[in-house]
């Protein structure tokens, strides 16, 4: 078992340093469509995150990249918050925003920005079951920053955590 996590852990930071050396080439896509089909995957895990909003019009984004960043984020909401999952999406002129939501502790406001440095982990036990590898939200931000967007965390002022993805309109 200690084998198997440390092959995962370094295939996870091989593909962070691939992420870090590769570009990212943008394609328009229907971002409703892809949600639809993400969350249709994630369905069959037993888990379903209650969407809000949708995209009004297409957008210019690598879709790969789209779905490793929400991914992640719908994890880490199932992995440490409580209760629903929400998936809220705002369009505006100039930006798209992806909003995920749980209902758990939150972070310590002080660590918000911590979690982006990789290797960082909330969860201090070596089980990565519990804690992950320390990588995922680096390489969402990565990603987000490919894309030309950004994303943050911030904590709900009734409790749990929300990750925003926005990204621009071009």
């Amino acid at each position: 078992r200690d084998l198997d996590e440390m092959q995962a852990l370094v295939q996870e930071t091989l593909a962070y340093l691939r992420d870090e050396l590769s570009g990212v080439s943008l394609e328009l896509c229907d971002v409703n469509s892809l949600l639809d089909a993400w969350l249709a995957d994630r369905a069959e895990l037993g888990q379903h995150p209650l969407r809000h909003g949708a995209a009004e019009r297409p957008l210019a984004t690598a879709p790969a990249a789209l779905r490793r960043i929400v991914d992640n984020l719908l994890d880490n909401a199932y992995r440490y918050g409580q209760g629903d999952v929400e998936l809220d999406i705002v369009d505006r002129a100039d930006s798209l925003s992806l909003r995920v939501r749980d209902h758990g502790p939150g972070i310590a406001p002080e660590q918000l920005e911590q979690v982006f440095e990789p290797f960082y982990r909330l969860e201090s036990s070596r089980n990565r079951s519990s804690g992950g590898s320390g990588l995922g939200l680096t390489i969402a931000r990565h990603l987000a920053h490919q894309l030309g967007g950004q994303l943050t965390l911030e904590n709900a002022a009734d409790g749990g955590l929300c990750a925003t993805l926005t990204l621009p309109r071009r």
